[in-house]
């Protein structure tokens, strides 16, 4: 046990959110997927209108590649102080601390994972099992976020340096494709992204 009192508002460099804040979810399987143990964060799940949270692998045994040996817990917190409704379906954020209520320590998060995907809470679509397609716009998505991130030429932070050596070695390709484009290119692919948002 942690013996955390009070989840604090904090600000990484690497967030998209700048400003110090809690994260929070009603969805106690979502929070397990919050359990992390690197410098930097990588999302591929989401939950859809049912509650379910469904699980993309981006690249080959992505899982257990994340979350093998990973144990950490989940807080509960009620009476919360206000609170709002962020990009991500089933995400919150407070920008004051918020008292827990109970602990709940995972000895054993992926096995936890693997009973909620037995269970239906948890829908697994593992990387072999994606279309074509969709493994071409892991592609693009992850040779635009190589950009956005900055990630080619890393700021000096460890969760930046350390998200770069992952991107490298897990998405070669898209990182092969990102170091050869043109600044024309690079201007051209983010204005067409920013466009969607």
């Amino acid at each position: 046990m942690q013996g955390i009192r009070e989840l604090k508002p904090f600000s990484k460099s690497h967030n998209t959110i700048k400003k110090p804040v809690v994260y929070l979810t009603p969805n106690e399987t979502l929070a397990l997927f919050y359990i992390w143990d690197r410098a930097y964060k990588f999302v591929t799940f989401e939950e859809d209108g049912r509650g379910v949270v469904v699980y993309t692998e981006w690249y080959e045994n992505q899982f257990e590649d994340l979350t093998g040996g990973l144990r950490g817990s989940v807080y509960e917190c009620r009476n919360t102080p206000t609170i709002y409704e962020t990009h991500i379906t089933g995400v919150y954020n407070s920008d004051v601390p918020v008292p827990v209520a109970k602990e709940t320590v995972i000895d054993d998060v992926p096995g936890e994972i693997c009973k909620r995907i037995a269970d239906g809470r948890v829908v697994m679509r593992r990387y072999f099992s994606l279309t074509e397609t969709e493994k071409e716009e892991i592609q693009r998505t992850m040779v635009r976020a190589i950009h956005l991130e900055r990630l080619l030429e890393p700021d000096g932070s460890e969760p930046t340096i350390a998200k770069a050596a992952f991107v490298k070695e897990r998405f070669p390709a898209s990182w092969s494709i990102a170091e050869q484009m043109s600044a024309e290119e690079i201007e051209a692919t983010l204005a067409a992204w920013r466009k969607t948002r």
